[in-house]
């Protein structure tokens, strides 16, 4: 399923590190297949042009930590890690011995595992001398998050995602990759089924590790419009399918919405919202296979909701989306990229 829309800002925040070090920010966005057209937030990219973004940015700083902080942090500690992973016992075993790792061979960047009842959470900690660093955590979570999911096999299910950053634009709605709630905490990480922590892949062949993890990744959470066989629908939100998705009963779901965010309709409606701005970017369909393909019963319902929700029609919000660029040419520049970061 993909649903993302992401504000230009967010991506230009991802780029400060690299400012900093003399990389122009022109130069980053035409690796990164990014044309702003407004140069506001007007401007929205997609997911895999933010992924493809962060690859250019740890090319062009030499530093996994793309120049945010004072100490580099070295590229090759990430597909190190997923190495381990990959070869741990279970779940629980790979993510304790992944924050060994980090403690270890980083100088700025701990890995915390805990658990709670039936929730464990894994937390990020980016700081030095300067301070705690709540972007380069949520990064470094996001990356982390990427390489859960090609361990699993299927996108990893979060049950809430916790920041530190006042300024993520996904607060009190869901994550643009992880799709759990966001809501302000006193750390930065995410809450996932603790039975998962005893999660075993079958053997997988891994000699292309720092490249492997994405391409799972990415076929799980973005696929390009040919593998799309259908979207997110009405059906797939129903709280009883998204409970059976995290391993919650449907009650014990809806309390775990309501504590993170302002209520599981809502939580519901920003999904479909991004459900179908992610198809009026990457299609051609009108809006009656949209609507179909989501579940509405018919086009006019997914009108209003779009105009209630954005102020704007979907004839003028496909407009402004006019900027994507087509998936399979994010991927071929990914690949590129990635075949240069060391491993």
């Amino acid at each position: 399923m993909a649903y993302r829309s992401i504000p230009v800002s967010w991506a230009k925040r991802h780029a400060i590190g690299a400012l900093e070090r003399g990389v122009s920010l022109d130069h980053v966005f035409e690796r990164a297949l990014i044309a702003p057209r407004f140069g506001d937030d007007r401007d929205h990219i997609s997911l895999l042009q933010l992924i493809l973004l962060d690859a250019v940015l740890v090319l062009e700083t030499a530093d996994g930590a793309h120049g945010i902080m004072r100490h580099r942090h070295p590229p090759e500690i990430g597909p190190l890690g997923f190495r381990i992973l990959f070869g741990s016992a279970n779940l629980g075993d790979g993510l304790l011995a992944m924050a060994k790792l980090y403690e270890i061979s980083s100088p700025s960047i701990r890995l915390h595992l805990s658990t709670e009842g039936d929730q464990a959470f894994l937390a990020i900690q980016a700081e030095d001398e300067r301070g705690e660093h709540t972007l380069e955590a949520e990064i470094q979570l996001a990356y982390l998050y990427l390489g859960l999911t090609s361990f699993l096999g299927r996108p990893f299910p979060v049950s809430w995602v916790a920041t530190k950053d006042s300024q993520h634009f996904n607060i009190g709605a869901p994550h643009y990759l992880m799709r759990g709630p966001v809501k302000p905490h006193n750390c930065t990480g995410f809450a996932f089924p603790k039975a998962l922590l005893a999660w075993r892949p079958p053997d997988a062949e891994i000699d292309e590790f720092a490249l492997r993890p994405l391409r799972c990744a990415i076929s799980l959470i973005e696929p390009s419009p040919d593998q799309r066989s259908r979207s997110v629908s009405n059906q797939d939100l129903r709280v009883g399918n998204l409970a059976a998705s995290h391993m919650m009963a449907p009650s014990t779901y809806r309390r775990m919405i309501a504590s993170t965010g302002p209520g599981f309709r809502r939580f519901r409606e920003q999904a479909l919202l991004e459900a179908t701005l992610d198809l009026l970017g990457t299609t051609s369909w009108g809006m009656e296979a949209i609507a179909a393909n989501l579940g509405y019963s018919d086009a006019g319902s997914l009108r209003r909701f779009v105009k209630r929700a954005t102020g704007r029609t979907p004839s003028e919000l496909r407009h402004d989306l006019g900027m994507a660029v087509p998936p399979a040419r994010l991927h071929a520049r990914l690949r590129e990229i990635l075949t240069l970061i060391p491993k």
